[in-house]
């Protein structure tokens, strides 16, 4: 057997080691030249909401459509009128709906709704995995998002949205009973000025009777 073939083998075996050590850095090179891998963009994460509008409704004190992007921490408002209303449509977290008259400071992110309700009323529907954390003048209404739920949102403020119907002529004003005229008193908080008005409508029907 010839001498040299130990030799061959191990010349071969060094050429062979040293291909592989340029192909793993020529690699390295390439991968250095791209440039690392870009991040996911932090915008695909971000929730937004959609509005569904009818009649006047405006979104940080700018009127909206239908369609209209919402953000979080957006100020929404909705016009004290009959038929208006809005529904802020959050995709996988759910959907808000305000009533007439209903003004609201609303967040949301990842697995909760929350904000602040500042007058009138709203309604926060959820699937399960959903938190509810929402602030009024009277308290916070919360849901632990254990379960699918729809969470009421309510404030004493702005109540009285509807508007009150003004007759046109003073016989109008006149065929209102006591009874019914001391009830709109009292829903504007005057319980005295309710009783006087009762006992006046009395002494005036009295003393148009005719002995």
């Amino acid at each position: 057997m010839p001498k040299n073939i130990p030799i061959r083998r191990a010349v071969f075996i060094f050429f062979l080691i040293a291909a592989l050590c340029n192909v793993g850095g020529l690699n390295s090179f390439m991968v250095r030249a791209a440039g690392p891998a870009p991040a996911p963009d932090a915008r695909d994460s971000v929730v937004v909401g959609q509005l569904i509008a009818s009649g006047a409704v405006t979104v940080n004190d700018k009127k909206a459509s239908n369609g209209t992007t919402v953000f979080s921490n957006s100020r929404i408002s909705v016009a004290c009128a009959k038929g208006t209303a809005a529904i802020v449509s959050l995709g996988r977290l759910g959907k808000v709906e305000l009533t007439p008259g209903a003004k609201m400071m609303l967040k949301f992110a990842d697995g909760v709704i929350s904000g602040e309700m500042i007058e009138g009323k709203a309604v926060v529907s959820t699937p399960p995995g959903v938190r509810v954390s929402i602030a009024t003048p009277d308290g916070v209404a919360t849901n632990d998002g254990k379960d699918a739920a729809v969470t009421p949102v309510n404030t004493q403020r702005g109540v009285r949205c509807v508007p009150a119907m003004i007759p046109n002529s003073s016989n109008s004003t006149a065929s209102l009973s006591s009874g019914a005229l001391a009830a709109v008193i009292l829903g504007a908080g005057g319980v005295a000025a309710a009783g006087a008005v009762v006992a006046s409508t009395t002494n005036n029907a009295a003393s148009n009777i005719i002995p």
